[in-house]
């Protein structure tokens, strides 16, 4: 059961760590040329104080030697580090991976060597200690992966203090410090691992649920300006348009016009072939239109089987010209519709259109706009249906 639960665990980290490992390696490599630039500065103080310093003794003189050689090969190698990770050079991500861990092998290095030199004169292990701490608490790393690295570094260190550190005493209470320096390194990395991990979980479930909100407000804006069967603009997003509209016939002082289409005896179609055939009309209707008019224009659906056109930088002339053209083509044009037994026909449409110039200057344009309009349509069934017809005001 034990042995179940701890599978389960190490599994659980293994998949965790290849969800995120790429992301996790980015925040440390952000965090390496901080790192560098500060390791610099101390090792540059370090060689600058003691290459200065005199001593009588060998052993003294000997321990300076080292420090200074050390430094000295320290300084270069963070120098290395410092001009890969500088912030304008942009890597891979297994570019990224691999200075990543160059740095952490580095990190631990210089803190080792430094250490180990320092036997000679001192059974303080401060730079191990500081080097572990830093180390774990900067540089990401996975659970196990911090295991394996504290146990072999563990290991290094026990046999560079046997080498350097001859009093047992000290020996055995620098093996101890070392032994602590490692295992809390272990802890510190996997709780700094797991806070990245829920951080960088939490931000996945806020762009999730960001993105899911920025869909259903597209949906929502979609149904509040969109005719939900024709997909052409609704009658609220032609008011809104109209509105600009007359912004820009004030400032440039250009004409627009506004046609109102109605289908002829369109109740007949729902009468012989049923509703759904109905809306199949008004759906294959709706993709018509708009290529019947410039890209700029704007065409609508009113309500029912009436639609708006508005005709953008249009006088009355043009206006007549544009509609005759609709007028045209929805009467060359064949709507294949099926019967509510499915068989299909091919079925001929008429369309009478109304036509009325806009006035810029009205408070509710396009109210007094659809008003005549409306009346031009009136005039046109009346006048037997499939026919275009100028508002009196306009003409």
């Amino acid at each position: 059961m034990i042995i179940s639960s701890i599978k389960l665990h190490l599994k659980r980290i293994l998949q965790l760590h290849l969800d995120f490992e790429d992301r996790l390696v980015s925040i440390t490599f952000d965090r390496l040329f901080l790192l560098s630039v500060l390791m610099l500065m101390v090792t540059a103080a370090g060689l600058l104080i003691t290459s200065r310093l005199s001593f009588e003794t060998d052993t003294q003189q000997q321990w300076q030697r080292a420090l200074v050689w050390n430094s000295g090969l320290t300084f270069l190698s963070f120098t290395v580090l410092c001009w890969w990770v500088r912030p304008s050079l942009k890597l891979s991500a297994l570019a990224k991976k691999r200075i990543s861990r160059f740095a952490h092998a580095l990190v631990l290095a210089a803190g080792l060597s430094v250490t180990s030199i320092d036997q000679m004169v001192t059974p303080a292990v401060t730079p191990f200690l500081m080097a572990c701490t830093v180390a774990s608490v900067l540089i990401i790393v996975n659970p196990l992966t911090a295991l394996i690295i504290y146990s072999a570094l563990l290991g290094i260190y026990a046999g560079a203090m046997t080498l350097t550190q001859t009093d047992p005493i000290f020996l055995i209470s620098n093996l101890f410090n070392g032994l602590m320096a490692c295992c809390m390194s272990v802890g510190f990395s996997w709780i700094l691992w797991q806070q990245k991990i829920s951080a960088l979980q939490q931000q996945d479930v806020i762009f999730q649920q960001q993105k899911e909100l920025e869909q259903k407000n597209s949906q929502l804006e979609q149904l509040a300006t969109r005719d939900d069967l024709t997909g052409l603009a609704n009658r609220r997003m032609l008011r809104i348009l109209t509105t600009e509209e007359q912004t820009l016939m004030i400032r440039q002082n250009t004409p627009t016009c506004l046609l109102l289409l109605d289908l002829d005896l369109f109740k007949n179609i729902n009468d012989e072939l049923g509703h759904p055939a109905g809306d199949d009309l008004l759906r294959q209707l709706g993709a018509l239109l708009p290529q019947t008019v410039r890209a700029s224009d704007w065409v609508a659906r009113w309500g029912g089987e009436e639609f708006a056109i508005l005709l953008r930088n249009s006088d009355a002339t043009q206006g007549m010209q544009v509609a005759e053209h609709v007028r045209t083509m929805i009467e060359k044009h064949r709507f294949h519709l099926p019967n509510l037994l499915g068989v299909q026909h091919d079925i001929a449409m008429t369309a009478s259109i109304g036509v009325a110039q806009m006035d810029a200057k009205a408070d509710d344009m396009l109210d007094l706009a659809y008003k005549a309009a409306d009346l031009a349509l009136y005039e046109a069934k009346a006048g037997g249906r499939n026919r275009v017809v100028l508002h009196a005001s306009a003409a």
